[in-house]
């Protein structure tokens, strides 16, 4: 039960477009077993990504469309391929805007610097951005069926959440 830092992560789909064009994250430092801490990720989730900061898809996403123009944008099913890589920069991002800590200990004191961990114990979340702006975790099977409701409505499929 050792103390770490631990993050939730979200990426943004807007429903119009069906692609995902922003990233946000946040980092946590808790002690516990893997379980509470993924526990507390799941609850955390609903609502911290009002509060976390926006990121942009790396370089490496860029879209090429038809009518010429080049956007920072990924397919859905980016977001859970772990070989797509896609929270590395998120990553970094959110540690290094971490503030160092001074942990004291008696006379003396240590400064922590936070960096990532080799795996990160994370939990990724879909933001589903609706037409009106209109922002949802999607996290539960009742999300999900809402979502496919929306979809159904527009006539298209979403499945990859």
């Amino acid at each position: 039960m050792s103390k770490e830092l631990i993050f939730n992560l979200w990426a943004v789909y807007d429903a119009q477009s069906g692609l995902v064009y922003a990233l946000s994250g946040k980092a946590y430092y808790m002690e516990g077993s893997d379980e509470e801490k993924l526990s507390l990720l799941k609850v955390l989730s609903k609502t911290d990504y009002l509060t976390a900061k926006r990121y942009e898809l790396p370089d490496r996403f860029i879209m090429s469309f038809p009518d010429g123009r080049k956007q920072k944008v990924t397919l859905l099913n980016t977001v859970r391929d772990p070989n797509s890589m896609l929270f590395e920069e998120t990553f970094q991002s959110v540690v290094s805007e971490l503030p160092p800590i001074e942990i004291f200990n008696g006379d003396e004191s240590e400064v922590l610097h936070f960096k990532v961990p080799d795996s990160p114990l994370c939990v990724t979340t879909t933001l589903y951005e609706d037409l009106n702006g209109s922002i949802r975790p999607i996290i539960t099977d009742r999300d999900r069926e809402w979502v496919a409701e929306k979809e159904l409505v527009q006539n298209r499929r979403w499945s990859n959440v």
